[in-house]
């Protein structure tokens, strides 16, 4: 909304300035201006790096200060255009601080630190020029009290920094949020934020001040306008508040400077300020990128590896969004004077023509593109490719416009030295496009037809500009070209509105099972035989050799478990987990996971919950000697005098006892008048129950009860899935099975047996989530009626197991109510089912 509003100012304050004058005033630029505010903006992003030198002496560690200088001058490059200030700035440290031996918990008290240090100066400046010298259209705000307003908010934001640096002095405890402790920097380090802010603010309003032409306005006066420029700029979220901040600064400065006079510095300060330290840093990040990949033989240059691939891609997807904007920019203005007579003398009109409706085509198509280049889809990169010659190709014979052609060039020759980075081969068209992309490509379209009507307001509208075929009809051009570029984006919008790619997950097919069993063999754990059910779809890795299985609800995209696969191939596979999500739109949640391997979804930002914890005894300290044991002796003895035996049935005499199995799985259903579950629960499937060996319990001939065996590869955990008894089994019978299930799994050298979870349980010891804890904590304790969680815990507790805590992996924020119910809904089929036992 800002950015329409700004738009709108800028039409109406521009009226009585022409393309042609702007282009002029843009070019005339002095050189003497320039070089100045070249010198300032170096000197500026020198005082940028001071702010991570002083997160450092924050901290209290030590790194070189090339190095801080690097990582510091490429994040702020790179969040000045892209905005989120705080999350893109940070992430681009995380990729070098990281690697130089820089933890998670110091990068966010640099976080922390460099923050401050920014505010610090924007506030104090902005209030001290509000209160000593206000710019006159703050004089002219309507209503009293908004005047009245204006001086008291000057002051709170001119004394916020002294109130902080009082606070450095008086507080000398650590500040406490939960579990998270922050403490203050020491008062020097708190002096030096300040001065280096006010500096780095003044320096960066002083690059646009020399360019402007020479008015009654002070530097002052000046600095107030820019600071509330630049706030809600920063406020609109829109890339480098562009737009918004040179509307802002047209309104505000008007009563010093014409409209005509002050929107060329702009151009120039937008040129400078922001686009030439991107280009640097793109630059910079893609060499970095390649050197990386030619130190990928350790271990840990891989990882590295890995982490810059998510950085080029998105900073090219940008660079490929601009390329598409300077392509609708040059087809909605005139071409320069005496090119298109010089181009008209060796190329028919008909060329001349085609060659400009074809350039904004291009750009309105390297618009959407960029979007599959952010996912680093390899269809995205070669359509791309393509696109930009073809751009190229169009803007020189549509008016020799050699500065887009070498712009393009440029975006082209780096998009192939970072090919590796788009190795991804799902398809471009199945992925959607958030709210995000499409307010950026309908502000793209907007901002080209703004422009075009700015540059050809002097040509009066008819009818017949839009059949007008003439070297000198650009005003006719531009009409066309704009229609053909909306036409893209609404054809393309109106394909993925019907063409909408679905959220069902695909159920496996043979090929897929035989590699996830192959993949399974090679794993200790049980939990992975769940694919059996072929209720899940499964994700693979590009070689095959680790798999995800998941499944979908609503929005919502459930992961059960671990990926299934070698250790060094499960950071590969959560990734392409949460790429797949984002090309659909999706919510990726990692349902019942260990936490052996809780890092891993913290190194991509997820948030974790507690479910509970799952019983394991260890088998080789298991007996039934001695006098602890004699409580397993005697269940043991009570089936027997039952009449009961035991026995393991291997899976190729399944089939022959498939119909006693069912009339028992049936009566357990009727008499706990429940339904089959499924997804993490294992449900009665002919198929699924034979490919196991089953311990059964027979009395009279007849089997009573019966518990279906996961034996994990290498005799390492052993547990059950199905369990049912008959409403006439002993009372004795599934206590009983469960020891003689251990006893054999002992004799057979297995190491571990698991009975299963215990939900809610062990949420005393957690440190995550402590709303979820509470409630979990509530629930366990008063939910015993409905569940008996406090009962099921209890019984497994009889066998001394050890308790291991099980999570659900998020991306955290206020979602997990609806994940909770999307989850609970995909084990019970539907939402329904969910309150049926």
């Amino acid at each position: 909304m800002l950015f329409l509003v700004a738009l709108e100012v800028l039409r109406v304050e521009l009226r009585t300035v022409s393309w042609h004058d702007l282009k002029a005033d843009v070019l005339r630029t002095p050189p003497r201006q320039l070089g100045f505010a070249l010198a300032l903006t170096a000197l500026n992003y020198a005082a940028l790096t001071g702010y991570d030198l002083l997160a450092f002496a924050y901290i209290g560690k030590t790194l070189p200060r090339a190095h801080i200088a690097l990582a510091s001058f490429l994040a702020y490059a790179i969040s000045n255009n892209v905005g989120f200030a705080m999350l893109s700035g940070a992430s681009v440290r995380y990729r070098f601080y990281t690697r130089w031996g820089v933890t998670a918990e110091e990068l966010s008290r640099i976080v922390f630190s460099y923050s401050v240090t920014f505010w610090l100066g924007l506030l104090g400046l902005g209030g001290l020029s509000l209160v000593v010298s206000p710019v006159a259209a703050t004089r002219e705000l309507p209503g009293q009290w908004l005047q009245g307003l204006l001086i008291p908010a000057a002051w709170v934001l001119m004394l916020t920094p002294p109130a902080y640096l009082l606070s450095t002095v008086l507080r000398t405890r650590p500040l406490r949020v939960r579990r998270f402790e922050l403490r203050l920097p020491a008062p020097t380090i708190a002096v030096g934020q300040a001065l280096m802010s006010v500096v780095e603010w003044s320096l960066a309003g002083a690059v646009l001040y020399v360019l402007l032409p020479p008015s009654a306005l002070s530097f002052l006066q000046f600095l107030g306008a820019f600071i509330i420029a630049i706030l809600l700029g920063m406020a609109s979220h829109v890339p480098g508040g562009v737009g918004v901040f040179e509307g802002l600064m047209v309104l505000l400065l008007k009563p010093y400077l014409p409209s005509g006079e002050l929107l060329p510095a702009l151009v120039v300060y937008r040129a400078v300020y922001y686009l030439l330290p991107l280009a640097v840093a793109l630059i910079g990040l893609v060499t970095d990128e390649v050197r990386q990949r030619r130190a990928q033989a350790a271990r840990v240059s891989a990882v590295l590896g890995q982490l810059t691939e998510q950085l080029a891609p998105r900073v090219l997807a940008i660079f490929t969004f601009l390329a598409g904007l300077v392509l609708l920019f040059s087809g909605a203005t005139p071409a320069a004077t005496g090119r298109l007579e010089l181009l008209s003398r060796a190329l028919p009109s008909s060329v001349i023509e085609a060659s400009h409706f074809l350039s904004s085509v291009a750009g309105a198509a390297l618009l959407i593109l960029s979007q599959g280049l952010a996912r680093r889809l390899d269809a995205a990169y070669y359509l791309t490719s393509i696109t930009i010659v073809t751009g190229m190709a169009a803007t020189l014979l549509k008016g020799l416009g050699y500065e887009e052609a070498a712009l393009l060039l440029l975006v082209f020759v780096v998009l192939r030295r970072a090919r590796p980075a788009f190795d991804r081969r799902a398809a471009f068209f199945d992925t959607r496009f958030s709210a995000a992309w499409i307010a950026a490509l309908a502000g793209a379209l907007g901002a080209s037809v703004w422009l075009g009507l700015f540059a050809f307001k002097h040509v009066a509208y008819s009818h017949e500009l839009w059949w007008q075929f003439e070297v000198q009809g650009e005003a006719s051009r531009f009409l066309r070209a704009s229609v053909g570029a909306a036409m893209v984006l609404l054809l393309f919008g109106l394909a993925r509105l019907i063409g909408y790619a679905p959220h069902e997950a695909p159920s496996p097919d043979d090929a897929d099972m035989e590699d996830a069993g192959r993949i399974i063999a090679a794993q200790t754990a049980t939990f992975p035989y769940l694919v059996y059910l072929r209720d899940k779809a499964l994700l693979f890795n590009d070689d095959r050799t680790a798999f995800v299985m998941y499944g979908v609800q609503g929005r919502t995209w459930v992961a059960l478990g671990d990926p299934v696969g070698p250790d060094d191939r499960l950071n590969d596979l959560i990734r392409v987990f949460l790429e797949r999500c984002d090309d659909f739109g999706g919510v990726p949640v990692f349902y019942e996971i260990g936490q052996v391997h809780l890092h891993r979804y913290a190194d991509f930002g997820m948030t974790f919950v507690k479910l509970g914890e799952e019983a394991k005894v260890n088998l080789t300290t298991f007996t039934l000697e001695g006098s602890h044991a004699s409580k397993y002796r005697q269940v043991v003895r009570r089936l027997e005098k039952d009449g009961g035996t035991f026995r393991i049935v291997d899976p190729a005499g399944v089939p022959a006892i498939m119909n006693q199995l069912r009339a028992v799985s049936d009566d357990w259903l009727t008499a706990k008048a429940s339904a089959e579950k499924g997804f993490s629960l294992g449900f009665f499937d002919e198929a699924y129950v034979s490919r196991f060996p089953v311990a059964v319990i027979e009395r009279g001939g007849h089997i009573v009860a019966f518990a279906n065996i996961w034996a994990g590869a290498q005799h390492g955990d052993l547990s059950i899935d199905l369990m049912r008894y008959h409403r006439d089994a002993p009372n004795s019978a599934m206590e009983a099975l469960f020891v003689h299930m251990m006893t054999w799994g002992k004799e057979q050298g297995y190491a571990r047996f698991g009975l299963g979870m215990a939900p809610l349980s062990g949420f005393e010891d957690s440190p995550l989530a402590s709303l979820w804890n509470r409630l979990g904590s509530f629930m366990y304790e008063h939910g015993e009626s409905v569940y008996g969680f406090q009962g099921l815990r209890a019984y497994k507790d009889r066998f001394n197991p050890i308790w291991e805590p099980h999570y659900l992996a998020y991306p955290g924020g206020l979602r997990l109510p609806r994940i909770m119910a999307d989850v609970s809904a995909l084990v019970a089929g539907g939402y329904r089912k969910i309150f049926r036992k």
